[in-house]
């Protein structure tokens, strides 16, 4: 096997392991590894799920540390937005109004 395919399909590996490790991230969903019936077959996926985990932190500190990515808080950007068309339609603003108990 030439050493360009080889190169191929471990960083294939790689971005498909970082993708298992972004599902496991954002959803919760984790990769059954007890469908194996060989400890050893277990033994070495859990690795290579782990890997993608911290292949995964790598790469959000990364994107982090460029600039050219920031982190948005969608409830607030939501509200903001939601108050934005509150006042145009009004000519109030949120905090006009009475809270409740």
């Amino acid at each position: 096997m030439p050493l360009g395919k080889l190169a191929h399909y471990s960083f294939d590996l790689v971005l498909i392991s970082i993708i298992l490790a972004g599902i496991h991230r954002n959803t919760g969903l984790v990769f059954d590894t007890s469908n194996f019936s060989s400890v050893d077959i277990r033994r070495w996926f859990g690795n290579y799920l782990s890997f993608g985990e911290s292949m995964y932190d790598k790469t959000i500190s990364l994107l982090k540390m460029t600039g050219y990515f920031k982190q948005r808080n969608l409830v607030y950007d939501y509200v903001d937005q939601a108050s934005k068309i509150l006042k145009e339609q009004t000519g109030r603003e949120l905090g006009d109004y009475p809270k409740k108990d």
